[in-house]
């Protein structure tokens, strides 16, 4: 069975370059005598504390940073202590308030999925700009009482009030979005100029689609589809492709994830997650890495595995992820920094619109982080120019290389979400869902 979202057709992925997420807020107001954190840091913090809703004023985070000095003047062990596992600088406060977001969304997914198999449902997201709230949404009518409490009612046994969670009755549920997503393609390769969309997902919070289409790309054709659908459409400009490029890492055994990789053509991507299939070992990269060649020897310095013909990047498919065999011993394990190279993978979750996903690639030595914006994106793989279904999007920064990339909830990389395409163009980059290791006969993902 497809997981959340994917049993109504909801998810698509698509091969794009890499961008930085956002333009970071200024850094002018902050005082970081001492070297407590370098530009870059308090840039990516103030960003990251706005999206989820936090007070991203200079002057509260030189705050922060000075009571944190005044804490410990000598004990500081360099930037990264600095930073919570949602990738911020942050108070004790605002780490057990992410803390609770993931305990929320945790906690009522599984009943989530049950509501995606309707078709009155809507989607779900964590509201940042009121107090990180779960909103649950459906068309025309909210479901039986009876069937909210019980979602109420996990919500508190996991710590949340009865004040934390919403229901909501929006115009076009999760369905109609994704029956419109479709047209938008079908649009695509009827149009004279082909290839021209980048990318399609669904914005679950304004109940519409967003669509990203090449630069110089006439809209009237998909706004013209769109409405007589009756769906609503932010469209913006993209340029669409994959994050492969030639650098190289190196990693030494036994085989883990978030570690760079060189394909058998001599180019390069990341590993995302080991797998277990049966009692051997694998690992899962990006479909697009090295596409079109079923066979050779992956390296991590020395040999990492070998390529095999198990690629879901098709047309229609849920996921743009390939299946890379491991002959010999591997750890469900990945590789967090330099500083722990053996972060223990305990479980997966697909996460909420509003939660943290945080890619660990080759090309930075720490994850970067970003909050989710869809978990209904259709992708066009700049590869294999072929649509795939399944993908979330979030807005941490991603360069080339990073594909295949492990996507986790934290910095902590112990709950895994996704294997990275790539990005929009446009701010957003996009990643599969784990779970479709399942679904594609890759086996599961291997945690310890």
């Amino acid at each position: 069975m497809l997981p959340v979202l994917a049993a109504a057709g909801m998810l698509v992925p698509v091969a794009i370059p890499a961008v930085a997420a956002q333009a970071p807020a200024p850094v002018g107001a902050v005082d970081v005598t001492g070297g407590q954190a370098d530009d870059d840091v308090i840039a990516e913090s103030l960003r990251l504390r706005g999206e989820f809703g936090f007070d991203a004023d200079g002057a509260k985070l030189a705050s922060i940073l000075k009571t944190k000095a005044a804490s410990a003047p000598s004990a500081e062990a360099g930037t990264q202590s600095l930073v919570n596992e949602w990738g911020f600088i942050g108070t004790a406060a605002e780490a057990a308030e992410m803390k609770r977001r993931d305990t929320l969304t945790s906690a009522v997914e599984p009943m989530v999925q049950k509501f995606a198999e309707h078709n009155d449902f809507a989607g779900h997201f964590l509201d940042t700009e009121n107090g990180g709230r779960l909103v649950v949404q459906f068309a025309d009518a909210l479901p039986a009482e009876q069937t909210r409490n019980e979602l109420t009612a996990t919500a508190l046994s996991s710590g949340s009030s009865t004040d934390d969670v919403e229901f909501r009755v929006v115009q076009r549920s999760s369905a109609e979005l994704s029956n419109a997503m479709k047209a938008v393609w079908k649009w695509d390769e009827s149009a004279a100029d082909a290839a021209s969309v980048v990318s399609v997902e669904e914005d679950v919070a304004a109940n519409r689609l967003n669509v990203a289409l090449r630069p110089g790309t006439d809209p009237a054709g998909v706004r013209e589809t769109l409405g007589k659908l009756g769906v609503p459409a932010t469209i913006t400009e993209g340029e669409g492709a994959d994050l492969a490029c030639t650098s190289r890492n190196k990693c030494a055994s036994p085989r883990r994830g978030g570690v760079g990789i060189t394909m058998p053509s001599g180019g390069g991507c990341t590993i995302g997650w080991v797998v277990k299939k049966g009692s051997s070992w694998g690992a899962v990269t990006a479909g697009h890495c090295d596409w079109g060649r079923n066979s050779g020897t992956v390296k991590s310095g020395a040999a990492y595995g070998s390529l095999t013909s198990n690629n879901a990047l098709k047309s229609g498919t849920h996921a743009d992820m390939r299946f890379v065999k491991i002959s010999g011993s591997a750890k469900p394990w990945l590789y967090q920094n330099n500083a722990n190279k053996a972060r223990v993978v305990k479980k997966k979750a697909l996460g909420s619109v509003g939660s943290t996903s945080c890619i660990f690639g080759r090309n930075a030595a720490n994850p970067r982080c970003g909050k989710i914006t869809s978990t209904n994106v259709s992708r066009r793989s700049s590869t294999c120019n072929c649509v795939v279904y399944g993908q979330s999007a979030a807005t941490f920064s991603a360069a080339p290389g990073d594909s295949g990339g492990a996507v986790a909830s934290s910095t902590t990389g112990n709950t895994a979400r996704g294997i990275l395409s790539g990005t929009d163009g446009a701010g957003k980059m996009h990643y599969s869902w784990i779970g479709y290791t399942s679904t594609y006969g890759m086996g599961n993902l291997a945690t310890g």
